[in-house]
């Protein structure tokens, strides 16, 4: 059973027009240059195209084409224009056409680039809410098991996300991890009776792990609280007005990359324990646990970069590395080669202290020499070698003799690897 839910957004009229003339693209091209053709043919039947005027109607009408929809638009609205001036004309007009051929592509450009620009910043932009929204989660959680901790040190001394960070880690399979986070649950918040649905990978099949039920054809997703939490994408609670008739008295969906990947569906729990701290505190931490598990999952399937221990690192090169696959929007992996131990220290230091925000630093340490690697998101050649001028003025007495340094963007991955692993002898 496949369960499919797209996010709902408010659209404008305007957007709603754009959508559906972007989605028809090719027919729309087809029917605006026939209208024109049409339209000289009225005018003038010896100038179809409309070319003998003072104004040029062609060049127009391909600019608003090849801006709107791109390149291939504006070939198709060319080709046509062609056909038109070969049959309709006595001499073909080579000097209209390659003006038009000319401007076509000139247009096609400007689209290009405009549209490069446009989804780089989107992404971006989605990047940046995806680490604030991760962060937030690990703030939340680090807050939640410090109070857990000093509520109950005395007579149970634990720590909520030192127990996330042992079940994630534990050799066990998915299932068993996803069935001891609900005994946490139920351990920490008094949580009785609660289903979580979730999915191995974006856009697969939901599965279950349950007491109650045994399979996900038995989770009714009609339920008047599942389809509240699906339509938010937010926690959804019994005391909601639309919502109280449901099996269930609390539905919290974990989100990743914007797609819903889980379903904490809460059936039982005791009054005095159902109060909001509690709920969005389970809210946060089953979020962070999925995240946590998707993290586990993707550094499990991408075996690259093995000589680096830092988890936290080759995640998010992996994360950058699919939108380079998918968006071509590259970032700057920049390596230090260095075999004196207390530069390294230093250089390390150092870094820490001048990287922005989402820069990470790792530190790679092999038989002769150490790496300090760094990743910059989003980020170009000129940034890094920006950085180290940066750094080396910060250090004041290091030069760049003093150590070995190289950039890598992600159509390098294997050299970086490589880099990495090479071994040398004195």
């Amino acid at each position: 059973m496949k369960i499919v839910h797209k996010r709902i957004k408010e659209k404008t009229k305007l957007a709603a027009i754009t959508k559906k003339l972007h989605d028809y693209a090719y027919f729309e091209t087809i029917v605006i240059v026939s209208l024109y053709l049409v339209v000289g043919y009225i005018i003038d039947s010896n100038d179809i195209c409309m070319t003998a005027g003072n104004i040029p109607y062609m060049l127009i009408l391909l600019a608003v084409i090849t801006l709107f929809h791109g390149f291939e638009s504006g070939m198709i609205a060319t080709g046509i224009l062609a056909s038109a001036m070969w049959y309709f004309y006595p001499v073909f007009l080579y000097v209209d056409f390659l003006i038009s051929l000319m401007m076509t592509l000139i247009f096609s450009e400007f689209h290009y680039y405009w549209t490069k620009r446009i989804r780089e910043a989107q992404t971006n932009s989605q990047y940046y809410e995806i680490k604030l929204n991760e962060l937030s989660k690990a703030f939340y959680t680090l807050k939640t098991s410090h109070d857990q901790l000093e509520k109950n040190y005395v007579i149970k001394p634990m720590s909520l996300r030192h127990s996330i960070r042992i079940i994630k880690e534990s050799n066990i399979i998915q299932e068993d991890k996803y069935e001891n986070f609900l005994k946490l649950l139920e351990t920490s918040y008094n949580v009785s009776i609660a289903t979580i649905v979730y999915k191995q990978d974006i856009g697969d099949n939901f599965k279950i792990i349950s007491k109650t039920v045994d399979t996900i054809e038995d989770i009714n997703f009609k339920d008047l609280l599942i389809i509240d939490a699906l339509e938010k994408r937010k926690p959804v609670y019994i005391s909601d007005e639309a919502t109280k008739k449901s099996k269930y008295i609390a539905v919290i969906p974990a989100l990743y990359m914007e797609e819903i990947v889980g379903l904490l569906l809460i059936e039982k729990m005791p009054f005095m324990s159902f109060n909001k701290e509690n709920l969005t505190s389970v809210s946060i931490l089953f979020e962070y646990f999925s995240n946590e598990m998707r993290k586990q999952k993707i550094l499990i399937e991408h075996t690259d970069l093995g000589v680096i221990t830092d988890d936290e690192f080759r995640f998010e090169y992996f994360r950058l590395y699919d939108l380079y696959k998918h968006y071509r929007i590259d970032s700057i992996s920049f390596v230090f080669k260095i075999k004196d131990p207390l530069l390294v220290e230093r250089l390390y230091t150092t870094t820490q202290k001048l990287l922005r925000s989402l820069d990470i630093v790792t530190l790679v340490k092999q038989e002769k020499y150490q790496y300090v690697v760094l990743l910059f998101p989003f980020a170009d050649k000129a940034s890094a070698f920006g950085f180290m001028n940066r750094l080396l003025n910060r250090l004041g007495d290091v030069k760049e003799k003093d150590f070995e340094y190289m950039t890598f963007d992600f159509s390098k991955m294997n050299l970086l690897e490589k880099y990495l692993n090479v071994r040398y002898v004195e």
